[in-house]
């Protein structure tokens, strides 16, 4: 009995430590800043969370991709790409955490929207936007929770600099897939060109 209850929990811990990988090829979990680990939203709980009985992905047909996608950061060999696919088609419209005061780095999501214990798992392609076999470029999966909003980041490597390509998010195991987006890595360094343009965007709600 001993033996399997130390059996039984060295599974839990490998599940967890692969799921940890996972949710962490989400860049969003990592947020605000990949340098300071203790910003970032703890995996692990997330991991755990997911792992309990009746913690089920989401059939694709109850979700929706509601915000299209996006992408930028560009580098001469990798591109952020960005989607938000959620369980339901409207975001929350709860102002709590822009209306009042929070702690700083606060990144209890319950006092704000229940946390929901079901992952989401999409596919992410990225192909050259010349290439008609559409051909991957750069190809991944993550996952990703009700802890970040049910958002998507990734980081697609790989990539040849100063090109156009096409990408899309496809939910896992199945036919249901965003809009497809383009974008374009950046040139490298010393490449002779005589301008490049990039534009800034945020979505922060900034307030004075």
């Amino acid at each position: 009995m001993k033996f399997l209850a130390i059996l039984g929990l060295a599974s839990l811990a490998l599940s967890i430590t692969l799921d940890n990988t996972r949710f962490g090829d989400n860049l969003n979990y990592l947020s605000p800043s990949q340098r300071h680990d203790t910003l970032g939203i703890d995996i692990s709980v997330v991991s755990a969370r997911t792992l309990k009985r009746g913690a089920v992905p989401f059939k694709s047909s109850e979700l929706n991709f509601t915000h299209g996608v996006a992408s930028g950061d560009p580098l001469p060999d990798s591109v952020i790409l960005w989607t938000r696919v959620a369980p339901s088609p409207v975001s929350d419209k709860s102002n709590i955490t822009v209306e009042g005061t929070v702690d700083l780095y606060n990144h209890e999501t319950e006092q704000y929207i229940k946390a929901d214990p079901n992952p989401i798992c999409v596919d992410w392609r990225v192909w050259d936007a010349k290439d008609k076999s559409e051909t991957a470029a750069a190809k991944g999966t993550a996952y990703t929770t009700s802890d970040i909003d049910f958002t998507v980041k990734v980081e697609a490597k790989g990539l040849k600099p100063f090109t156009v390509y096409n990408y899309a998010f496809t939910i896992c195991g199945s036919n249901f897939t965003s809009p497809v987006g383009r974008t374009k890595t950046s040139p490298s360094p010393g490449d002779d060109l005589d301008q490049v343009r990039l534009a800034v965007f945020s979505c922060s709600n900034y307030r004075e």
